[in-house]
């Protein structure tokens, strides 16, 4: 079973995931539930937890309080937060799960599979990392992968273009090629804040990488590490417009 702590200051939330945990028997076993940064950062490295349910606003504190004053990280996070765009965007690029409040009992199923599949790999220590550099204003992007060993961080500026692949996605970097299991549309969501553009319906290209444009009955473009990506015809006017 897997041990569980949750930390929410909210008793209607903490007893929502417990009535969500009771739905999977066999699966859980909660330890404690905890309503105050200082009481879980005495209470999580007695009891070791496998997991904890951890909201962002505790009180005066947050969770990201708690995660960077905590010594030890052995355990999983699943975050649990009203909407926050902001936090939100910082979970997909660190590959952190989250569930929205007032949490969906099929939201909540579908963490506790990805869970199931993950819960004997190494700690979150990567993944934290990365969302403390992504929660930070104005702190340059960093976008957390899986990798046959875990999970790599790639700096978003060193991101050249992305390829679908079917349901998979190709991430062509300054330093090769990788492979993730997501659809491009995933990518496509993340990366909006106006360096990537969507040049074809199987490609999204870094415009900082962009070395030449190429017109034609076919255009395209000429990429940083000297990919040719097509720009399709109904994008090409919107993608002239970034250059003028």
């Amino acid at each position: 079973m897997i041990k569980t702590i949750i930390i929410d200051d909210e008793k209607h939330c903490s007893d929502r995931v417990l009535n969500l945990i009771d739905r999977h028997p066999n699966t859980f076993n909660v330890l404690k539930v905890i309503d105050t940064v200082d009481e879980a950062l005495e209470l999580v490295p007695q009891l070791e937890p496998d997991l904890v349910f951890l909201d962002i606003k505790i009180h005066e504190k947050t969770g990201f309080d708690f995660l960077q004053a905590i010594d030890t990280k052995n355990f999983k996070v699943i975050f649990t937060t009203a909407f926050d765009n902001f936090a939100i965007k910082a979970f997909k690029f660190s590959a952190i799960d989250y569930l929205l409040k007032p949490i969906d009992a099929d939201d909540f199923n579908a963490s506790v599979s990805r869970l199931k599949e993950t819960i004997s790999q190494q700690s979150m220590e990567q993944q934290l990392q990365s969302l403390f550099k992504n929660i930070k204003p104005n702190q340059k992007k960093v976008i957390t992968i899986p990798s046959l060993t875990g999970f790599e961080t790639l700096k978003v500026e060193d991101i050249i273009h992305l390829e679908a692949d079917t349901s998979y996605t190709h991430i062509f970097t300054k330093n090769g090629k990788t492979m993730v299991s997501k659809p491009i549309k995933f990518y496509e969501d993340l990366l909006d804040d106006g360096s990537f553009f969507k040049a074809h319906k199987s490609h999204l290209i870094n415009i900082d990488h962009v070395k030449q444009y190429f017109k034609g009955k076919q255009s395209y473009v000429l990429m940083s590490n000297d990919a040719q990506v097509p720009i399709s015809v109904r994008r090409k006017e919107e993608f002239l417009r970034h250059f003028n």
